[in-house]
């Protein structure tokens, strides 16, 4: 689904718009036949129910899908967008194409992750960072831990019996190799001039 065009600082061009959800084209395609451009997601989920473009009702595929020209990527990413954490309080207007490595970092982020301070040293997302108890979380750590213990020495049981079977089939070959070259010393011979 694209950008809403609310956040868009300025005048957005209609070739901009995503003729399906009417916001800014978020991670475009084009059309192969007709190039009319779409956000990926809404092309996608669009196709799924219909195998025509939405434009011009001409037959179309996912794989008639294709990057649009650089020039309308260029033209996106100077667009200037307000933060998606703009409701949590950050006023950041900022170019489309750095949107991305800002949410990364934004301090209003409700996602962003933070170390607990209170000493577990586990890292939260910040708006889960109220409610966060440490002792519960290191018990459930250390539950989980323990499944985890549990089936490894299931498995490593499982392996030594595979093992002890594996010695144990290797001591019946070797026991019937002694018995062939005492049975048989033309065997022992050939055995030998092998090695």
């Amino acid at each position: 689904m694209g950008f809403d065009l609310t956040r868009f600082q300025g005048e957005v061009d209609e070739e901009l718009i995503c003729p399906i959800c009417s916001g800014v084209l978020e991670e475009p395609l084009q059309a192969g036949v007709c190039e009319h451009a779409f956000c990926r997601a809404c092309i996608t989920e669009w196709l799924s129910r219909q195998p025509t473009c939405p434009v011009d009702r001409n037959a179309i595929t996912t794989a008639n899908l294709r990057s649009v020209p650089r020039i309308l990527r260029n033209l996106l990413s100077r667009l200037c967008i307000a933060c998606d954490n703009a409701m949590y309080g950050c006023t950041l207007v900022l170019k489309l194409d750095s949107l991305a490595l800002h949410l990364g970092e934004c301090e209003y982020n409700p996602k962003r992750p933070l170390p607990c301070e209170k000493g577990c040293g586990f890292v939260i997302p910040k708006d889960e960072y109220k409610d966060h108890n440490c002792v519960r979380e290191l018990r459930s750590l250390i539950h989980t831990q323990q499944q985890k213990l549990g089936e490894l020495k299931v498995e490593i049981g499982d392996q030594n019996l595979t093992i002890n079977e594996l010695k144990r089939e290797l001591q019946l070959f070797k026991d019937f190799m002694r018995a062939m070259r005492v049975s048989n010393p033309v065997v022992s011979r050939s055995i030998a001039d092998q090695q």
